[in-house]
């Protein structure tokens, strides 16, 4: 029988595999948890920003991706009858007073906003976060408005329409210029399309 001295260095060694055996299962089991709780979080924001846009499709399997400059956005497409009724995609301000503040924006073929949601935000307590739907109804101030409407795009401090929070400023700010560029980003990109189907037609026609 091989000395105790012997067999310890091995002993050691299975004990660390096991170890890493598991906290690498239990690594997998969490990220696992968490992507399925952001896919949960999407849907809800999903349904509460396309629920204005009638629709019989599921926007969360209705995909596409759009270049932009700051890379791919993810488009959800709401349909009806097989006809795009409106679109959400997610658009995140990097103004945060916390961090970055990424928002589900709700869009109807008209241009004006459906809806927006807060999807995720490091904002302050009692501060910051009443841009969250849970903990007041500032947000719903967005919903149908466009570039079209006269809106003034910025908290009132700047001149704009929109109510900033008492002792933050910054969190409403954020929020305020992340929805008016997902405005200019959905126009922007809408009127390219609309230019490549005008360009396609006319191509066979000839």
């Amino acid at each position: 029988r091989p000395p105790r001295s012997t067999l310890f260095p091995y002993t050691t060694l299975f004990r660390s595999l096991g170890c890493s055996a598991l906290l690498g299962a239990g690594d997998l089991a969490t990220r696992g948890e968490i992507r399925l709780r952001q896919a949960e979080d999407l849907r809800h924001a999903l349904d509460q920003t396309l629920a204005a846009v009638p629709h019989d499709n599921n926007p969360a399997e209705d995909t596409v991706a759009i270049d932009d400059a700051g890379g791919a956005v993810t488009v959800y497409r709401a349909r009806m009858a097989g006809e795009v009724r409106g679109v959400a995609f997610n658009w995140v301000s990097e103004a945060g007073y916390g961090g970055p503040i990424t928002l589900t924006v709700g869009i109807g073929r008209d241009g004006r906003i459906a809806s927006v949601r807060v999807l995720s935000h490091s904002e302050t307590p009692g501060l910051g976060d009443k841009i969250d739907v849970r903990k007041s109804d500032w947000i719903r101030g967005f919903d149908g408005r466009g570039l079209d409407t006269g809106t003034r795009w910025g908290v009132r401090k700047d001149g704009g329409e929109f109510d900033q929070f008492a002792g933050a400023t910054i969190t409403p700010r954020a929020v305020v210029g992340a929805v008016h560029a997902s405005l200019k980003f959905f126009a922007a990109h809408r009127e390219r399309r609309s230019e490549e189907r005008r360009v396609g037609k006319e191509c066979r026609s000839r």
